[in-house]
């Protein structure tokens, strides 16, 4: 090889150097900006889960407390009445406060299932149904009576299954034994 053709192979390989230089430069500059923007995405991504899981727990709460509430002052309308029957100044059926309260249950329900859990669901249709049979029992404050003891259990699985299903609690969906019961006395009682 004589010095003119190895000035040309340096020369040759100097500009292929050179192009191939810039090609690879911008080829690493497009893949930094992909991995760049699939991040950026990614991010993004995970931001909107963030937001409709917020969303969602806040729907489910809203939609909890309104069912809770309802479950509540049907139980308290329904106790009312049962003292009233056994007071005898009960009617021939429940007083229009028992009506509305199961309405508002009826319409919390209805709003519950499009964003609660099935637990939640099953544990207030359980303790609605035991109101609703109590409702059913003109007349007789005894069984009426026997079906809201129940139910006051039914509340406390109720409230506590909703509790769990948002994550707030550690306590037991099952009411322990004995809890409560100098409360529901009193509130039988008076």
């Amino acid at each position: 090889m004589d010095a003119s053709t190895s000035s040309l192979v340096v020369a040759v390989v100097g500009v292929v150097g050179t192009l191939v230089s810039g090609t690879l430069a911008h080829r690493g500059a497009l893949r930094s900006k992909r991995l760049e923007l699939d991040h950026l995405l990614r991010e993004r991504r995970e931001e909107r889960g963030a937001v409709e899981r917020r969303e969602n727990l806040e729907a489910r709460r809203a939609s909890y407390v309104v069912l809770n509430q309802s479950l509540r002052q049907l139980h308290g309308a329904l106790w009312s009445w049962m003292r009233d029957l056994e007071a005898g100044r009960g009617g021939d059926g429940p007083p229009p406060e028992v009506t509305e309260a199961d309405h508002a249950v009826r319409d919390a329900y209805a709003e519950a299932q499009m964003v609660a859990s099935d637990e939640v669901l099953a544990a207030a249709s359980d303790v609605w149904w035991l109101m609703r049979s109590a409702r059913e029992q003109a007349g007789a404050a005894e069984k009426i009576r026997e079906l809201l003891e129940r139910a006051s259990g039914g509340l406390y699985t109720a409230r506590q299954t909703m509790r769990h299903d948002l994550g707030i609690t550690a306590l037991p969906v099952e009411r322990p034994e004995g809890y409560g019961q100098a409360a529901d006395a009193a509130a039988g009682s008076s």
